[in-house]
């Protein structure tokens, strides 16, 4: 079975807490990414910001100087270096996420993103099944 290290990547961008909103957006926009993990210098993962949460707040003037640690996401679902890849098609499925970091103990490593699962997918031939299968059987066909 396939592990998250063998398909994840390295982060194109990561933000401080201390970067403004305005900048973190010119930041995501100038990568072309639409979401970025917040990390401390240590490179512990503390958050994620994503391009919706930037847009709900920029059209508020005063709001583009604040940091994006006022207002990224602080309660994160993550995947280790070591999980399967079905690990994360479970988490894709389940959440709306665009896009998963990866650590190990708290310090980021990586991240995996849908297209980066559908790539795989797409070139494996390892036997995938429906990602929620494995956590309600009743969801699978019936033969």
């Amino acid at each position: 079975m396939t592990e998250v290290k063998q398909i994840m990547k390295q982060c194109p961008v990561v933000l401080r807490g201390e970067t403004t909103l305005a900048d973190a957006a010119r930041i995501l926009a100038g990568h072309h990414v639409d979401g970025a993990p917040v990390a401390t210098a240590e490179e512990t993962l503390v958050g994620m910001i994503s391009e919706n949460q930037l847009l709900d707040i920029l059209f508020d003037l005063p709001a583009r100087e604040a940091p994006v640690s006022d207002y990224m996401t602080r309660e994160l679902v993550v995947l280790a270096p070591t999980d399967l890849v079905s690990r994360a098609a479970q988490l894709f499925a389940l959440y709306a996420f665009r896009r998963l970091p990866v650590v190990e103990g708290k310090k980021l490593v990586g991240i995996v993103t849908r297209c980066d699962l559908m790539n795989y997918a797409l070139q494996s031939t390892e036997l995938l099944t429906e990602p929620l299968v494995d956590l309600m059987p009743e969801l699978a066909p019936m033969s």
